[in-house]
């Protein structure tokens, strides 16, 4: 997976470098709201890299995670094999995971506004954990130890990473700054783990965001 990224990347850098001598270059910090069935978590993350062909393409690295910190929601699952911790057979955990991967975004101009549409491919590694006094184990064992053995050495897992969007992007007085808001669907193939082995947590899944977005001159 991450040699064909590379590859993939690197093919990209070198086709717009031929087809145009002059290169951009954008840095977007964002934050987000991932809508689950039951509940809205939150996700925070950044995209940057070059912008080609006269400031139509986008070309480059998004990264961005559900963190456990800004996310208090927890769910209860029974531990694996009978298994007891601290003398309960259902566990409470929280959830959290971290996309990595290319970025291309054609850009379009609406008057002063403009529109992208980010296509994302990458991988994700997401999975569930204790938190607050759970993470102090009976037998001074690290903790990651126990939630992997009481979900069956399954708590957590890795799929790719498939996400299209469309945002818009909005001019401030500085050609140097953007703003924006986009809506996103979230595609997880292949990633399971013991809480959820049919994998529909983070699949087929809508996610919205807030940006801003620094970019080189015209």
């Amino acid at each position: 997976m991450k040699k064909s990224i590379l590859i993939i990347g690197f093919a990209f850098f070198t086709l717009t470098v031929s087809a145009q001598k002059k290169i951009g270059w954008f840095i977007t910090p964002e934050v987000g709201t991932m809508f689950h069935e039951d509940h809205v978590g939150k996700t925070v993350g950044a995209s940057f890299g070059i912008q080609v062909w006269q400031k139509r393409l986008k070309i480059g690295i998004h990264t961005y995670g559900r963190s456990g910190p800004i996310n208090s929601k927890t769910f209860t699952v029974d531990a694996a094999n009978g298994q007891t911790y601290k003398g309960s057979s259902t566990l409470t955990v929280r959830a959290d995971h971290l996309a990595f991967g290319l970025i291309v975004a054609p850009t379009f101009n609406v008057n002063n506004w403009q529109l992208d549409v980010p296509i994302n491919f990458g991988t994700m590694g997401a999975g569930f954990y204790f938190a607050g006094e759970d993470r102090n184990t009976p037998d001074g064992e690290r903790v990651s130890v126990w939630e992997n053995r009481l979900m069956d050495e399954r708590d957590a897992g890795f799929g790719t990473w498939i996400e299209v969007g469309i945002r818009a992007i909005v001019p401030t007085k500085n050609e140097h700054i953007q703003w924006g808001a986009g809506v996103h669907y979230l595609m997880t193939p292949g990633w399971e783990t013991y809480f959820d082995p049919s994998g529909d947590f983070y699949n087929n899944t809508l996610r919205a965001s807030l940006f801003i977005n620094f970019q080189s001159g015209n």
